[in-house]
């Protein structure tokens, strides 16, 4: 049986998963192809009881399942499942949200506690306080002292290399440190005072309407299609800045300057790309960063204002 070792840093625990045989392709990928790694741990926030965190790789965007569960809520606590939103998400709880999802694991009985612990630190950490934690997955009885992030694919032309590699380098600053142009956007600090009437909570509302559809939609949709499809680059070219450009600008006016230039960068560079393993290489890094970008905010809303808008009883 091969089994994971998933930890979360700050309250010091560890639980072991077992990787299960519903989806055998996905379970080697994790196996052979992602682990080790580490990233930002974060909570649902309308699914339940759940935690999920963002891969550092875009295979499992467009790599379908074998198997999905039709109702993930049935699914017992301690499941993991991988999503081709490019989360590892672990039941450890009730759930609301019912969609289908695709298990790959399951943590070992013995650990169960140990899991609802972390997930109610964990739920505190993105609903009240804010703390950071990192997570980090290996397989069991590895010593691993250190989590980078992949290195991106080489394009082989040093215009595009120079752009990825300044993009894969944020990213890595990021990873499990806020960026300082959220936290800056969180804290009030933006300089085009986005925000009607004098206040910027409706920006960082905003703000998330945009990321996540961008990352999760727009450029992980164009990685599935060039991994799954036989679009023609000069296709790929054409729709490319249709799904991006937009929603780039409108987050550099939030406070996104970084991104905004990124994006454009890319949409520069396009007409030097020569074929599509080249195209994948940088949206692929882009996307990696835009979905990181939307941990960190996600993670940094200030979601304990929903107890101002509680269910009515049944």
């Amino acid at each position: 049986m091969r089994q994971l070792e998933i930890e979360w840093v700050q309250p010091q625990i560890t639980v072991t998963a077992d990787l299960t045989d519903h989806n055998p392709d996905l379970a080697d990928m994790v196996w052979d192809r992602l682990v080790p790694y580490n990233s930002l741990q974060n909570h649902a926030l309308v699914s339940g009881d759940h935690l999920y965190h963002l891969l550092p790789s875009a295979e499992p965007v467009y790599r379908a399942p074998d198997y999905k569960m039709d109702d993930r809520t049935e699914a017992p606590d301690g499941t993991v499942f991988l999503s081709q939103l490019q989360h590892i998400g672990i039941k450890y709880g009730p759930l609301t949200e019912y969609l289908p999802a695709a298990p790959i694991g399951r943590v070992v009985p013995d650990d169960i506690d140990a899991l609802r612990s972390a997930g109610r630190h964990c739920w505190d950490a993105a609903y009240t306080t804010k703390e950071a934690v990192e997570v980090r997955i290996r397989r069991k009885g590895d010593r691993v002292s250190d989590y980078p992030l992949p290195l991106p694919p080489r394009t082989g032309i040093p215009a595009v290399e120079r752009l990825v590699d300044e993009i894969h380098d944020a990213t890595q600053r990021s990873w499990t440190v806020p960026p300082e142009e959220v936290v800056d956007i969180h804290a009030g600090r933006i300089s085009s005072r986005a925000g009607s009437r004098d206040q910027y909570f409706s920006t960082m509302v905003f703000l998330n309407g945009e990321v996540r559809p961008l990352g999760y939609g727009a450029l992980n949709g164009l990685l599935r299609l060039v991994r799954t499809t036989d679009l023609p680059l000069d296709t790929l070219r054409q729709i490319t800045p249709g799904f991006i450009r937009t929603p780039s600008e409108f987050l550099g006016y939030t406070g996104l300057h970084t991104l905004e230039r990124f994006t454009r960068e890319t949409t520069e560079a396009l007409d030097l790309l020569e074929d599509r393993e080249q195209y994948f290489a940088l949206i692929s890094a882009l996307a990696l960063y835009v979905n990181m970008l939307n941990t960190w905010n996600l993670h940094l809303f200030p979601w304990d204002h929903g107890k101002e808008y509680p269910y009515p009883e049944r």
